[in-house]
């Protein structure tokens, strides 16, 4: 899936950001929250997601035995 190139990419996008902005501009600090925040909400989601096709394929391994 080409979200899942993107998002990859985003997070190394974000620590690059976090290094090379100037934090002493009050946008910039307020951009980096934004950005990590929503990276970290995606993440969860993710997380959540996958969390719940591997229990169904755990469930079906078992009616499987």
């Amino acid at each position: 899936l080409m979200f899942n190139k993107i998002f990859k990419f985003l997070w190394p996008l974000f620590f690059v950001l976090l290094i090379f902005l100037d934090r002493n501009i009050i946008i910039n600090k307020f951009f980096l929250i934004i950005f990590l925040i929503i990276l970290t909400i995606i993440t969860v989601f993710r997380i959540l997601d996958s969390r719940n096709e591997w229990r169904e394929i755990v469930k079906e391994e078992n009616f499987k035995e």
